[in-house]
């Protein structure tokens, strides 16, 4: 990227996770990058000496963390951009504004992002960014969104509140039915080999799913379920859901059980494509397969 405004980023949290992605990307891409961690991998004696070297100073620590750090680093950002990448909004963002209240002598520019991918992904093509609240100049703003739709990802704004009420379905809704399926095959103690073995090719998308959910840093999942205050609401519904469909069952309801699902498909029609889409899922999960098959070292 040429003429780059910003010159150099200190990024806290950066030995692992989203964060380690972060230092890569933008080394990548030409810019000075350090960054500091809680590990003896830091690169600087602490987040206040990184936070005064660079001209823009990323976010990327635990959930949990999040206040911690912006109460320590705030004071001293006067002159710099603060972005933050976190996956629950509202909080911080509360947070950041009364940060901004008790310290009227510090002018910091502050966006807050949301990459929605994981940072063992190689590249960004096609991948999703949430750009979700910015206060102070957009010159950042401007510059980080064009670089990341230059790597061909997609950007999209949304309101941090809204943004956190979607999150409540996409990121709560979905991690809480993983784990709990992912518990009930637990539960049950089948072996999961066979249960791979044997699963429709659809099923056995699932099963890849919950091993990526289950075999990743659960702290993360705790967190996000816990943080956005949206979620409680979304996973009451769906327990009342689940309660409905398992009394259809046990009753052996069948026209309930189909009047049921039917209720359904009117918001799902605008989606018929993904039909063709999971065809092609499927299609190319079982090449991959039978490749690994054959070739168990690719």
């Amino acid at each position: 990227m040429q003429d780059l405004y910003i010159k150099k980023i200190g990024v806290i949290g950066g030995s692992r996770g989203l964060g380690s992605w972060l230092v890569k990307f933008f080394a990548e891409n030409g810019y000075t990058v350090l960054f500091s961690s809680a590990d003896e991998d830091s690169q600087v004696a602490d987040n206040r000496s990184l936070s005064e070297w660079a001209d823009v100073i990323f976010v990327a620590v635990p959930i949990g963390a999040m206040c911690a750090v912006l109460g320590e680093i705030y004071p001293h950002a006067h002159g710099k951009t603060i972005v933050e990448v976190c996956s629950v909004k509202k909080f911080i963002i509360d947070y950041y504004k009364k940060l901004q209240a008790q310290h009227p002598e510090v002018q910091a520019d502050f966006l807050s992002v949301h990459p929605m991918f994981s940072p063992m992904l190689r590249h960004l093509k096609g991948q999703v960014i949430l750009f979700n609240y910015l206060n102070g100049s957009n010159v950042w703003e401007t510059e980080l969104r064009q670089l990341f739709t230059a790597h061909q990802a997609r950007c999209f704004d949304m309101d941090y509140l809204h943004h956190d009420e979607v999150m409540g379905v996409v990121q709560g809704l979905n991690h809480f039915n993983v784990f709990a399926s992912a518990k009930t095959l637990n539960t049950l103690g089948n072996q999961l080999g066979i249960i791979r073995d044997v699963a429709s090719p659809p099923y056995r998308i699932f099963l890849i799913f919950f091993s990526r959910y289950v075999l990743q840093d659960a702290g993360l999942y705790a967190d996000i379920q816990m943080y956005n205050e949206f979620i409680p609401k979304v996973l009451d519904i769906f327990r009342r859901e689940v309660d409905a469909l398992y009394q259809l069952i046990v009753q052996k309801d069948r026209q309930g059980f189909l009047d049921y699902v039917q209720t359904a498909r009117g918001y799902f029609e605008e989606n018929r494509e993904d039909i063709g889409i999971s065809n092609h899922l499927i299609e190319q999960l079982g090449a991959y397969l039978n490749k690994l098959k054959n070739n168990p070292q690719s």
